[in-house]
């Protein structure tokens, strides 16, 4: 009886986790694991300390070598290889080996895309300079630590002020370099933080001696050797500065799908339904490039995060293998919860944010707070927190923390209240841990929830 053949194609944290969950799914697979680059399963997410000088090696980076990870689970990987074609109806695809120059054709059973997204570099900052960066593979990461390696201080402009931005001005800054962060429109992580919240943020990094600018890039000033000289901005300036990093968001790598027939939506993100499986049948999609629902509007759109990427591969991986036997894996709609460490600042954001519920047609309040990571009487942070709540139903939508301490795991908190579709008098009743040191008697949430519950009160049915 032949082998059922898997190919999946990108690597990283989807690919290698649809790759392992195929495995042991079907333990007499073959399967095929295809990527462009050299490497295959490494820590994106913490590329950035290895920029900054606190991790020494990449090294420290990698989980699998291409060789490691083919001999832990039995699985062909091809690395510098890029897919050319995928036909659908005769399930096969073309190869091309970069190293060789040789085209290939293999056929499939089963097709994985796990291709990811790219980073976004606008038409205004393309160019044959050197030192203008991206921050999306661990070969960009690289890339740049070996310029910081080289030169120990200096003037970087980081154009883009989303969760890229912020990471790069996270390692930049640890580096020893003045940074210049042009968040146009004056907003940082507009699609987590509110421009109330995105102020504290914005108030902070100012403070560490990071200099924003309501600006957007226009154009680049590069000398004939190639070395930049200048940044041009919408604002008529020019900034001097010795790098760039492009952190000016993100594209699904989706036009291999778009060629092969698959549906995707408006964004480029892949269409599936709940099993991963795509508009063609023997074709499965995860990671990055995947349109996830979403649990709070229902809508579909890429959610590019790790933990997204680790449970949808395994689904696909599984699903993918199992040949209709067996049962098949589920992947629940998601919350976008986020997080960000920049400059001895913590930042965490889940669900929506109270301008996304607005637009969403959501008839949606927030309030925000002040408060404090512990007790009064032991050593404690300020802590910031908005909850978003939803009027007549009182449903919790989301929130946003910033503080020195204490954001990141609140955060946790309150995505577990949107996953159970808890209400703010849910969030209110919470057991919240006391103990002087770590929280205070009230704690943050709990001020929030109250301070939420009584705006809702004011314009609605009282809490119980």
């Amino acid at each position: 009886m032949r082998k059922r053949r898997i190919i999946i194609i990108g690597a990283v944290a989807a690919g290698t986790a649809a790759a392992a969950a195929a495995r042991r799914a079907n333990p007499d697979a073959e399967i095929v694991l295809v990527d462009q680059g050299p490497d295959i399963s490494y820590s994106a997410c913490e590329m950035p300390i290895y920029v900054a000088g606190d991790i020494a090696s990449d090294d420290r980076l990698v989980r699998f070598t291409p060789a490691a990870f083919s001999e832990r689970y039995r699985v062909e990987v091809r690395v510098l290889t890029t897919v050319l074609a995928i036909d659908a109806e005769t399930r096969h695809i073309d190869l091309l080996d970069e190293r060789t120059g040789e085209k290939d054709q293999l056929w499939y059973d089963a097709l994985i895309l796990a291709t990811g997204v790219r980073a976004h570099v606008p038409e205004a900052l393309r160019t044959a300079s050197h030192q203008v960066y991206v921050l999306r593979r661990l070969e960009d990461a690289r890339a740049l630590r070996t310029r910081l390696d080289r030169d120990a201080s200096g003037h970087a402009v980081v154009a883009g002020a989303g969760y890229v931005g912020l990471d790069g001005v996270e390692g930049l800054t640890g580096s020893g370099w003045r940074v210049t962060l042009l968040a146009s429109g004056g907003r940082i992580l507009k699609g987590g933080l509110d421009p109330e919240m995105s102020l504290h943020l914005g108030r902070w990094l100012s403070s560490q001696g990071v200099q924003i600018r309501n600006e957007r890039a226009t154009g680049l000033d590069v000398s004939p050797d190639g070395r930049i000289r200048a940044v041009r901005t919408d604002a008529g300036e020019r900034i001097g500065c010795d790098l760039v990093l492009a952190a000016t968001g993100t594209r699904p790598n989706s036009e291999l799908a778009v060629a092969a027939g698959i549906k995707v939506e408006r964004s480029g993100g892949i269409l599936v339904n709940e099993a991963l499986q795509t508009s063609e049948a023997a074709i499965w999609a995860c990671g990055d490039v995947v349109a996830y629902t979403d649990l709070m509007t229902g809508s579909s759109h890429p959610v590019p995060l790790a933990l997204n990427a680790f449970r949808s591969g395994r689904v696909a991986g599984r699903n993918a293998a199992r040949g209709g036997v067996g049962r098949a894996a589920a992947m629940q709609k998601v919350i976008h919860a986020a997080g960000v460490s920049v400059a001895g600042l913590e930042i965490g954001h889940t669900g929506l944010t109270l301008e996304g519920a607005v637009s969403a047609g959501l008839d949606a309040v927030a309030v925000d707070i002040r408060h404090r990571s512990a007790s009064s009487n032991s050593p404690n942070k300020p802590l910031y927190v908005r909850l978003v709540g939803e009027r007549g139903t009182r449903r919790l939508l989301g929130a946003q923390l910033i503080g020195e301490e204490g954001a990141a795991q609140r955060t946790n908190t309150v995505t577990a209240l949107l996953r159970s579709e808890a209400t703010v008098d849910d969030a209110y009743a919470l057991d919240y841990l006391y103990t002087p040191k770590l929280a205070p008697a009230h704690d943050t949430l709990f001020v929030a929830a109250r301070q939420l519950q009584k705006k809702l009160d004011a314009s609605g049915r009282p809490s119980a």
